[in-house]
């Protein structure tokens, strides 16, 4: 079925984002450039980045896209911001002579809005990382906790780190339920013909059964097995004596002669009447005869079903007198043994139809078990997390359920389209394929069915084929990619005309021609030519010499390189190194012997680890460390984590130790505290104390040795791991069993596998399957026409047609079964085989589509017709010879080539280290006067505390009062509320939103607002202040009011008290100044200097304490109490309740200047005034900071009494230290701004 549409080779320019979408892009033809450039597209026309999802494979290349699409929106911004003046004319000029066809588009589309395409460039910049960029199993995750209450799955489910366990414990479980239900001559039986087997032997089988959990699987029926026969068999054998046909057996007997020698060569049918049926017979005739099935005897089993085959043929007898043949057909004896040897086959047939059963048995259980099990312990597994979001979008709720998430998500970008499983398409169809709502929404699948090679994963083409019909069946469009940019030009040629040999790859994929890009390469130069024969076959003479001829021909590649004879072209030769080949294989094992022999010439060799951490030595030594640590009066194991490598010591060492004097009790008494550290401080204390104490990490490159550096990672890697699950576990022990566990059964858990070391270079080692995604300059590839089998085949995979209900429509479902052939149809058996052999053309195609400049491919000597069908000879042997001018059989290297050195290689090289960083990283904080005044450092926490918390101050928490007044003369006191007002923070939390929120022209509404905010919020200071009264004045009655009317009193000398140039707050209207004005000031992106502000102040003669370090502050954040404008300038006044005194003396500006050098509120002015400039030159026209810039006022409210010169400080600093002090907290823009584009 096809689209009415026609096939489209731009997809850039030609995608409407609605509806369904099919890009197939070739290897190499810019996949992830034309999804970045959709991308740019789609957030420029339709959607913002919290509206679209975007799936891959792996995390790796999920993190690979968002940055592309990332950089690609930068490059588009830049590109089009110049733009803004340009004539939209010019802009059409420029569009058609544009190359990049993202760009081209862009222009014609937005040449009247190019303002417009600019600032939603920005916004989407901005908004990037609300894209979803992930695998769809954690697209799936994220669907059921956002959607969960729309979904019915609230309960939410940890994914689990050991699925497998739970798969092994569910066949342990499933086994010993199925032999406790079966007759116990059964299991006998079963036990005796190897069919019971431990559960490592079915996990695989299982394993790889759940991949293709929405497959039918077959399963046969059960047979029923009747032994009660064995007795007659014992009577039978018995009875049969082999002597009456010895002259038909015996090399010297009469008729020997007549056997057919073609059918029993090598004396086969003497041996088989003097070895085996003796043997079979004397086990049968035993009581316990049920051993004729064991192993032991299958050769002799074997023997005698040939036999008996050809004896039912009767093809025993070459040309012989009839009498012979017939004497020997009709005897007695041979009838026995013909009957009973049918009894026995049969059985054994029997018998093997069980074990299929018990396998199918197994693998359906489990599937069905598993759901139920991980629900009761909490946990999924992402396959099974697709199950349930697949069935949450069942039925009508479901649909509901769908149309939430295409509400939410109208468009869906699915990479790798061709490795989707049934469960993960069949949630995708439902959500954006359904039929009635496909053209609401967008869905843009990306894949190339010629790379589908994860089978064994759960990828299957059928089900690439199936949605592939349903796309076209709902008019979505196709668009193909056929420009390869990754390879030189004539390579692309070689291996196009190739793959044109036989375009049918099998499985409906069929090979589309290809074209090279127009990405420019640097030429391979070798000896004078360009790109010379870049497709070369090796073909060898022997099979076993595959891996030295390799090698060998890597070391001339690398000589010819060394001679600046293989380069590649440029303004600087880049002569081919190690690090530029790669060797490709279908099998580790080929991999191991290449690695081999190239090492043995000295060839760095990088092979990516799929190692467990756990399974390394260093990790077995930190279970024998965390052992001591936990017991360290046990002198065995703290003696064997001194043997370790983490310690260093060997035997002699350690026995000098026991007999010193102190013996190992300086090591016990550390390790003990090592151990109480762990039990109250947490792991990682412990951990790097110990580390450090005994200079581990000194030790562990002590000596010299290749897997230093390898020991340093693990460890480091074995360090963060115990430190990260210790946050998740309780207790010591806890820990300490869990890494024990690990030790036991290490895995291939992507966490735990070895990390790559700095150092690995070399020639790059690594399966086909590895390599996808890959690109490398030279590639060799081994075994290209090795014959194709499979190993350890466990499964069955064939088609069955179905009709589907809703729609009535046709569809291939898959079916998989136990591999058996007994068991299975021949045609069942044929679409297995055909689909495996599909799916190695894939891979071979994958393969000889990495390099980018040259192939070598490997051919095996012929043997057979299978190699001349097989892998890469599956093209090249069609038809006629295959010749082409870029393709060449090369010669083989005869003898080892030396490698040849250069003068510096044989030199010792000086090695000289990086300085140690001086800077130091800090998160990006933020801090306030608050906590920069902070003098008492022995109080404060010497690490940087905003790196840690983010500091909550009170209005009044900088405000501190005199404990021991020293009153300069006999003066007027202040007034008894003002003296006797409660102090410390509260009490100023109070004063501050007292003058928040009264109108300072409306005084008749002070005593109300007054009265609320005791009753509201104050009550316990209201209290205070109450008995201070009632102590005073025991006998006044309406103690309430007159509180109330004081303080009113008090505020209004607030009020009238003249400040600079006697202007008075009580003449500020609404609209001329802002009460509690909150503001953020940005800082420079480095460590806030501020040595540098208080040498500022000391320049200024202002003296203050020293200031608290604030090394991650980017931000400053504050709040001014009181911004003013008195119609010439615009001033700041901050309220303080400081008790300095009893009397009016005690608030004059000198006692007030005092205070503000004790409590640094010169700081704080100044930082207050800068944040006001700032403010003034963004929000002011024309500002000038000499014109417009005020001072800062500090009202000391207790002292405030109506009267000039009373109770306050003004403070105008000279511009140049306003500026000054700009400068050096500095900007975020100055730093970053220029970076972030």
């Amino acid at each position: 079925m096809s689209s009415k549409f026609p096939v489209s080779y731009q997809p850039i320019c030609d995608i409407q984002f609605e509806g369904l979408h099919l890009i197939e892009a070739s290897a190499g033809t810019g996949k992830t450039y034309t999804l970045s450039s959709l991308m740019v597209r789609i957030f420029l026309e339709k959607y913002l980045p919290n509206q679209v999802i975007a799936t891959t494979f792996t995390r790796a290349a999920a993190a690979e896209l968002k940055s592309r699409i990332r950089a690609r929106l930068i490059e588009v911004q830049q590109y089009l911001e110049p733009l803004h003046t340009v004539l939209e004319s010019d802009i059409y000029t420029r569009a058609a002579q544009e190359s990049d066809p993202l760009k081209q588009h862009l222009l014609k589309t937005f040449a009247p809005r190019i303002a417009y395409a600019c600032e939603r460039l920005k916004l989407v910049i901005d908004q990037l990382d609300e894209l979803f960029v992930g695998t769809l199993d954690s697209f799936s995750q994220k669907l059921l906790r956002e959607f969960a209450f729309e979904s019915g799955k609230i309960e939410r489910a940890q994914i689990t780190e050991d699925a497998k366990a739970y798969t092994r414990q569910l066949i342990h479980d499933v086994l010993r339920e199925w032999i406790q239900s079966q007759p116990q001559h059964v299991i006998d039986a079963l036990y005796s013909v190897g069919a019971l087997k431990s559960v490592d032997h079915f996990v695989g089988m299982v394993e790889s059964s759940l991949n293709f959990s929405s497959a039918h699987f077959k399963l046969p029926d059960m047979p029923e097995i009747e032994l009660a026969q064995l007795q007659q068999w014992q009577q039978q054998a018995q009875q049969i004596d082999l002597s009456a046909l010895a002259e038909y057996f015996n090399l010297d007997g009469a008729y020997y002669s007549h056997i057919n020698g073609t059918s029993f060569r090598n004396n086969a049918f003497n041996k088989l009447f003097c070895e085996s049926l003796p043997q079979l017979l004397k086990a049968l005739a035993d009581p316990q005869n049920i051993q004729v099935f064991d192993s032991y005897f299958s050769d002799a089993r074997e023997t005698v079903f040939k036999f008996l085959d050809k004896l039912d043929s009767q093809k025993i007898f070459k040309k012989c007198p009839a009498e012979v043949s017939d004497g020997f057909y009709q005897h007695p004896t041979i009838l026995h043994i013909q009957k009973l040897c049918h009894s026995l086959k049969e059985t054994q047939q029997q018998f093997e139809q069980l074990q299929v059963y018990l396998k199918a048995y197994l693998c359906i259980e489990v599937k069905q078990r598993l759901p139920r099990v991980l629900q009761q312990k909490g946990e999924t597994t992402f396959a099974q997390q697709i199950k349930t979001l697949s069935e949450a979008l069942k039925g009508e709720q479901g649909q509901r359920f769908a149309v939430f998430v295409q509400t939410r998500y109208p468009l869906i970008l699915v990479d790798e389209f061709q490795d989707t499983n049934q469960d993960q398409d069949d949630m995708l169809a439902t959500i954006w394929r359904h039929p009635q709502r496909y053209q609401k929404g967008c869905m843009i699948m990306v894949g190339d069915r010629k790379q589908a090679i994860y089978g064994f994963r759960g990828g299957d083409m059928l089900t690439f084929l199936n949605a592939y019909q349903d796309i076209m069946s709902k008019q979505g469009r196709e668009y193909k990619l056929i420009h390869n940019h990754r390879s030189v030009k004539e390579l692309v040629e070689v291996v196009d005309v190739l793959f044109q040999r036989q375009m049918d790859f099998g499985e409906q994929v069929l090979y589309d021609p290809i074209q090279a890009g127009s990405r420019p390469h640097p030429a391979l130069i070798e000896n004078g030519q360009l790109n010379p024969a870049p497709l070369r076959w090796l073909q060898l003479q022997d099979g076993n010499e595959q891996a030295t001829q390799v090698a060998w021909k890597i070391q001339c590649l690398l000589n010819q390189a060394h001679l600046q004879q293989l380069y590649l072209d440029g303004d600087n030769h880049q002569v081919i190194s190690e690090d530029d080949i790669a060797v490709l294989s279908r099998s580790h094992r080929q991999l191991d012997e290449v690695q081999y022999a190239l090492e043995r010439l000295g060839i760095r060799v990088n092979r990516p680890s799929k190692r467990s951490v756990f399974d390394s030595k260093i990790a077995q030594d930190v279970g024998a460390l965390l052992t001591a640590l936990l017991h360290p009066y046990d002198e065995a194991k703290l003696k064997r984590a001194l043997l370790s490598r983490l310690f260093g010591f060997d035997l002699s060492q350690l026995v000098a130790l026991e007999q010193s004097a102190e013996g190992l009790s300086h090591y016990i008494q550390q390790f003990d505290d090592i151990r109480e550290m762990w039990r109250n401080q947490g792991f990682l204390v412990a951990w790097q104390r110990c580390l450090n104490q005994f200079e581990i990490w000194q030790q562990l490159v002590a000596t010299q040795s290749k897997d230093n550096e390898r020991a340093v990672v693990n460890l480091r890697h074995l360090t963060d791991i115990l430190s990260q699950h210790s946050e998740h576990v309780q207790g010591i022990q806890n820990l300490y069993h869990w890494y024990l566990k690990q030790l036991h059964s290490p895995s291939d858990r992507e966490w735990e596998l070895e990390h790559k070391l700095s150092s690995e270079a070399g020639v790059q080692l690594m399966t086909i399957h590895q390599s996808k995604g890959l690109e490398f300059k030279i590639v060799f590839l081994l075994g290209a026409n090795k014959a194709f089998s499979e190993m350890q085949k466990t499964l069955n995979f064939s088609t069955t047609e179905i009709q589907i209900p809703e729609t009535g429509q046709t569809r291939t479902q898959r079916v998989v079964a136990i591999a058996d052939k007994n068991f299975l149809q021949q045609t069942e058996l044929d679409q297995h085989q055909q689909r495996a052999q599909a799916e190695q053309n894939r891979l071979w195609y994958v393969a000889l589509t990495r390099a980018s400049h040259r192939v070598y491919a490997v051919f095996e000597p012929e043997k057979g017709d299978k190699n001349k069908r097989s892998g890469l000879a599956f093209w090249k042997n069609q038809g006629d010879v295959f010749q082409h001018i870029h393709s060449i059989e090369d010669s083989l290297v005869l003898e080892r080539p030396q490698a040849l050195q250069t003068k510096q290689g044989a030199e010792q090289r000086l090695l000289t280290a990086q300085p140690l960083p001086e800077q130091r990283f800090y998160a990006r904080g933020k801090t306030s006067f608050s906590y920069l005044a902070q003098h008492l450092k022995h109080k404060a926490n010497r690490l940087d505390r905003l790196a840690n918390a983010d500091q909550q101050f009170d209005q009044a928490e900088d405000e501190f009062d005199l404990l021991t007044v020293e009153s300069v003369a006999v003066s007027q006191p202040i007034a008894w509320i003002k003296q006797y007002f409660p102090k410390g923070t509260l009490a100023g939390n109070f004063l501050h939103e007292i003058f928040e929120q009264i109108d300072f022209q409306h005084p008749e509404t002070w005593i109300e607002e007054i009265r609320r905010r005791f009753k509201n919020t104050y009550q316990g200071l209201w209290v205070a202040l109450l008995e201070q009264y009632q102590q005073h004045f025991p006998e006044q009655e309406n103690a309430e009011q007159q509180l109330y009317q004081w303080i009113a009193l008090w505020l209004a000398d607030v009020l009238q008290t003249p400040l600079n140039q006697g202007f008075q707050l009580q003449q500020l209207v609404v609209g001329q100044y802002l009460s509690e004005c909150p503001f953020y000031l940005a800082l420079s992106d480095r460590v806030l200097a501020m040595q540098r502000v208080q040498q500022l102040f000391e320049e200024y003669d202002i003296q203050m304490p020293e200031f608290i370090d604030a090394k991650s502050a980017r931000y400053l954040n504050g709040s001014i109490d009181l911004v003013y404008f008195d119609g010439q300038r615009y001033h700041i006044a901050d309220y303080k309740s400081n008790y300095l005194g009893e009397n009016q003396a005690d608030y004059q500006s000198t006692q007030i200047a005092e205070s503000m050098s004790l409590s640094s509120y010169w700081l704080q002015a100044a930082l207050y005034l800068v944040a006001l400039h700032r403010y003034l030159s963004v929000k002011l026209q024309n500002y000038r900071i000499d014109q417009h810039l005020g001072g800062a006022s500090y009202l000391y409210l207790r002292g405030m009494n109506g009267q000039a010169d009373q109770g306050y400080f003004y403070w105008k600093p000279e511009d140049e230290f306003i500026l000054r002090l700009d400068a050096i907290l500095g900007y975020f823009s100055e730093d970053k701004l220029g970076k972030m584009v």
